[in-house]
């Protein structure tokens, strides 16, 4: 039997308004949310780091094209990250507070708003695709770009099922269920990595021939993967039994549950255009620093997900259980929840960053063969090692904050870091002291401890806890 602690509720119609939880309880229900998350996360990860050493071997400018079309995928991506974020946040509210059938309804409305809006948004990013990556990339090299262009034209094909496949996750994730979301990423990206070896390289026996297509093959392995991948995930909600969701019923939007969705979607959407309009510039910025500072930076981040993205399991499960424990009005639960969770995430991500750290030049050396880039990547992944403590408080803080509702302050802590800190930091060190890509590393580094810091300092306070939904 586990140490019995007490959890006194906010509001209670019990005599003595406490409830009794084990030490065993909380961690079953931590890990039962976390251990799936993880899972598909440390997939996500494998088959990124895979993709990323497939392409890496393909040419430098290869990898440096399909480096600044992530950087704009997830740029695009944060209005419907947010959505996801509200949703997934009402979804764990109206279960915290046995609304089934409101949960279902939101769940429908987010669906609606997702498939309507997703299509919209591919057109437009199809039609102006030239002109936005000759914006915004026109210092890089002209093969980069042709590339770039080539491989962004194909993905969009799966945007809409992309879109679909984020939302529907999110709304599954707030509704306790983190194994559906894991199952579908282990479709996705097991196609993923066999397509593109595959369609990349080409393969030549008695019994099938492929002919070789670089990074055109990379391309349509992405998008066959994530096209099966939102048509997988859409078919198990219709069939849900816990939440059976009815497309039946007569198809109109319902003001009250998305202005409930935007209250937390609109500032969340905030959020991430200022955190991926952030990382855009900065890329922009690299851009400009040459192909190798490219390759480098994807190269860092790749690696870096290989310790980050194990945590960010933890985190999803911080989201749904504040979440839940605050519909339920147990804010002292939901309080316990984020610091048992926070502390199973800071020894995970220093086990994980004291590996990487020893390792760092061999694990550069995987990705590519250039000298260059393995000096320069060398000092990013020794770097970067040393700040996971301070990013996996920015991690976990931050998705209990949005599981909360308290989103506004994410996103002002959001616009300092990333902003004030590493953007203007990194051109401050690039021209004061010409550190070129060292500089942007640095910048980085500081940008996660100063969130860390804040985030930690918000937490404590406990205001959180009130947030409205």
């Amino acid at each position: 039997m586990g140490k019995e602690i007490s959890i006194t509720r906010s509001k209670s119609n019990s005599s003595t308004g406490k409830i009794v939880l084990t030490e065993d309880i909380l961690r079953k229900n931590i890990l039962d949310l976390a251990i799936p998350a993880t899972l598909e996360q440390i997939l996500i990860m494998v088959v990124g780091v895979v993709s990323t050493i497939l392409v890496g071997r393909i040419s430098k400018e290869a990898l440096s094209a399909v480096g600044l079309i992530n950087i704009l995928t997830n740029f695009i991506l944060a209005l419907f990250t947010a959505l996801s974020t509200g949703s997934t946040v009402l979804v764990a509210r109206l279960i915290g507070e046995r609304n089934i059938k409101g949960a279902k309804e939101a769940i429908r409305q987010s669906l609606m708003i997702a498939i309507f809006s997703s299509v919209i948004v591919t057109i437009a990013c199809y039609t102006f695709a030239e002109k936005i990556l000759g914006i915004l990339f026109s210092q890089a090299e002209k093969e980069v770009i042709s590339l770039a262009l080539l491989y962004f034209r194909l993905i969009l094909y799966s945007f809409p099922f992309l879109l679909i496949n984020t939302i529907i996750s999110g709304v599954l994730r707030g509704a306790g269920d983190t194994k559906t979301p894991m199952k579908v990423a282990y479709i996705v990206n097991i196609i993923n990595v066999i397509l593109s070896f595959l369609l990349i390289f080409g393969i030549n026996t008695h019994l099938i021939y492929i002919k070789p297509l670089g990074l055109l093959g990379a391309g349509i392995a992405v998008s066959i993967a994530r096209i099966i991948g939102g048509i997988v995930i859409l078919v198990i909600l219709l069939k849900n039994r816990a939440i059976p969701i009815e497309f039946g019923k007569k198809l109109y939007f319902d003001l009250s549950i998305i202005k409930r969705m935007l209250r937390v979607g609109i500032p969340a959407a905030l959020e991430q255009f200022i955190m991926q309009g952030g990382f855009l510039i900065l890329q922009v910025i690299i851009s400009r620093m040459g192909t190798i500072a490219i390759a480098v930076y994807q190269i860092g981040m790749s690696i870096n997900s290989i310790s980050f993205m194990p945590v960010w399991g933890f985190s999803m499960a911080a989201t749904t259980l504040v979440g839940q424990s605050l519909g339920a009005s147990k804010s002292d639960l939901a309080e316990e929840y984020v610091k048992r969770i926070l502390k199973m995430s800071l020894i995970l991500i220093c086990l994980l960053g004291s590996m990487s750290f020893t390792f760092s030049k061999y694990l550069v050396s995987i990705y590519s063969l250039d000298q260059e880039i393995i000096k320069i990547g060398n000092f990013a992944i020794k770097i970067l090692s040393l700040s996971l403590p301070f990013l996996c408080l920015v991690s976990v803080i931050s998705s209990s904050l949005r599981g909360a509702g308290d989103i506004i302050y994410v996103t002002i802590t959001t616009f300092i870091g990333i902003w004030c800190f590493r953007i203007v930091l990194a051109i401050l060190l690039n021209r004061l002291f010409n550190l070129n890509i060292y500089g942007v590393w640095i910048a980085v580094c500081i940008d996660f401890a100063i969130r860390g810091l804040l985030y930690l300092a918000r937490f404590r306070k406990g205001k959180w806890k009130s947030a409205v939904v």
